[in-house]
């Protein structure tokens, strides 16, 4: 048997395919951990974006304590949890007067969300998050630039604060619009 100096080890034809043995993996939005796990992989790439990046890193956004929160609203919003409490649209007026917001990073922000969901997750549950989070972005935008809404679409937004007793709701819809003065 002859064997050529310049051939490379015998490779016994077309390497094998394996895509068979990872079929996709992704499943629906079941639970707080997933929950967590779309957090924390949203937020990484909105932080680390050339476009939202700037907004978070002028708000000195301290993520061990934002994280959480950010659990807290998803799982309430998803599940019904409790645990978030406060007005989710009004909590992003001090970073939007340091650094305005756009028409581009409400679409970069809603963009990048749903290419977050879709690349982890698949299912009812999962499709309610990206309609979730595009009527936030369409309300936070509509409060920040302080438009009124056309009238045949709610702006209103549900928000929780610490309940006054046993017994007695701690959610609060309210119609959200520009501060009076």
């Amino acid at each position: 048997m002859t064997t050529d100096p310049r051939a490379g080890p015998d490779e016994g034809g077309d390497a094998p395919c394996w895509a068979h043995l990872f079929a996709d993996l992704r499943h629906d939005i079941v639970g707080r951990d997933d929950v967590g796990r779309l957090v924390v992989a949203f937020y990484r790439d909105a932080a680390m974006d050339d476009l939202l990046g700037p907004i978070f890193h002028a708000a000195h956004v301290d993520w061990s304590v934002h994280i959480p929160k950010l659990v807290d609203f998803w799982s309430w919003q998803l599940f019904g949890e409790r645990g978030y409490e406060g007005n989710p649209l009004r909590a992003h007026e001090p970073s939007h007067a340091r650094t305005p917001f756009c028409p581009e990073h409400y679409e970069r922000w809603l963009d990048l969300f749903v290419e977050t969901v879709d690349a982890h997750f698949e299912g009812p549950r999962a499709e309610a998050a990206k309609a979730r989070a595009a009527r936030m972005a369409k309300a936070l935008r509509r409060l920040l630039e302080g438009d009124a809404a056309s009238g045949d679409e709610a702006v209103s937004v549900t928000f929780t604060t610490p309940a006054a007793g046993p017994g007695q709701p701690s959610t609060t819809g309210r119609r959200l619009g520009p501060r009076s003065k």
